[in-house]
């Protein structure tokens, strides 16, 4: 069955559009409540995606590219929209980003969207199965360097093909 079929009104309310710097404050907050890191938005911020209804911001996602692989990140739905697929849609438009940037590969690290991510075709890998380029992002140094502290213990480290 197709995205549309799966849309209720509400859904159908929402468009996804390329983040835009007057958004960063609101995106920030958005990844802050959904206990995400709200950092180095700005600086990745064409990697962003945000989902807004009657404009108002109520979800976003962001992808870096790091050579031929891209890092998704910090996909965040509000509590007022989610239950219509919107997560599934900022994930989607995420992937085809990356792939129309020339990623082969896509990683992220989750902790309480696993089950949401292994459904989109992502497996979990160990950090050492990462490939080089995608060893530079922000969140492999910080999680992996400090593995053994307990805020840690749930990350996962997911992989997938981008095709």
């Amino acid at each position: 069955m197709s995205d549309e079929a799966h849309r209720t009104p509400q859904a159908a309310e929402i468009t996804l559009r390329q983040a835009r710097p007057d958004d960063v404050a609101a995106l920030a907050a958005m990844i802050e409540r959904a206990n995400l890191p709200p950092m180095f938005i700005e600086e990745f911020l064409d990697g962003f995606v945000v989902a807004e209804r009657a404009g108002q911001i109520v979800g976003c996602g962001g992808v870096e590219m790091y050579g031929e692989c891209a890092v998704i990140r910090s996909v965040v739905v509000e509590p007022e929209a989610q239950g219509h697929g919107l997560g599934r849609r900022i994930a989607e438009a995420l992937m085809e980003r990356a792939r129309a940037a020339g990623a082969t590969d896509l990683y992220l690290f989750t902790a309480d969207a696993w089950a949401f991510w292994k459904r989109r075709g992502f497996v979990d890998v160990p950090f050492e199965a990462w490939r080089e380029e995608p060893r530079e992002c922000w969140q492999y140094v910080v999680v992996s360097q400090s593995r053994e502290l307990e805020m840690f213990a749930n990350i996962h480290t997911m992989w997938r093909k981008a095709g």
